[in-house]
C-alpha cells in the first residue's frame, strides 16, 4: 500500500505549485471587455468596408482612439464576405471581393487584421471596417481561396 500511496503523494506535491501557477496566470489575464464593447462575428459579416485610401496619419492609425469622426469623409469600397480565423482561434482578417464588373473578373482577398479597424456607429450597433489599404492595394493582394 505504501508503494502506491507514495508515488501519488509525490505527484500531488509536484503538481500543486503548477496548479497554483495556472490559477494565478488566469487571474492575472486581461479583463474581459464589457458586453457593450464586444463585436460579434454576425456584426462583422456583411459590414461595409471603407478605405482611408492612403491619406491618413500613421500615428492616428496606431492610436487606439475611435475613428468615428473620420467615417463621414470615407467612401464604401466593399463589404465583408467572411471573417478568417487561425486554427488557434485568433482572428487573422476579413475577406472581401475586389475588382471586376458585375461579378465578372472579381476575386476574393484577405485583408489582414493589422490593416483593419472596427468602428461601431455612434448612434447604433452597426459596425464598419476601416482599412488603410486603398482600392488598388486591395486589388494587388493575392486571391484568397479557403478550403471548403
Amino acid at each position: 500500500m505504501a508503494r502506491i500511496f507514495l508515488p501519488a503523494l509525490v505527484a500531488v506535491a509536484v503538481a500543486g505549485p503548477a496548479l497554483a501557477q495556472d490559477a494565478a496566470s488566469i487571474a492575472s489575464s486581461p479583463a474581459m471587455p464589457a458586453p457593450s464593447e464586444v463585436v460579434m462575428a454576425d456584426d462583422i459579416e456583411g459590414a461595409a468596408i471603407v478605405s482611408l485610401e492612403g491619406d491618413y496619419n500613421q500615428e492616428i492609425w496606431q492610436d487606439s482612439d475611435p475613428l468615428q469622426a473620420m467615417m463621414a469623409d470615407l467612401s464604401e469600397i466593399g463589404s465583408v464576405e467572411d471573417v478568417a480565423l487561425a486554427p488557434d482561434g485568433r482572428m487573422i482578417g476579413v475577406t472581401t471581393d475586389v475588382g471586376g464588373f458585375i461579378g465578372i473578373g472579381q476575386k476574393t482577398v484577405l485583408i489582414p487584421l493589422e490593416d483593419i479597424r472596427l468602428v461601431r456607429a455612434e448612434s447604433g450597433s452597426d459596425v464598419s471596417i476601416v482599412t488603410r489599404l486603398g482600392q488598388y492595394q486591395l486589388r494587388d493582394l493575392p486571391e484568397f481561396e479557403a478550403d471548403d
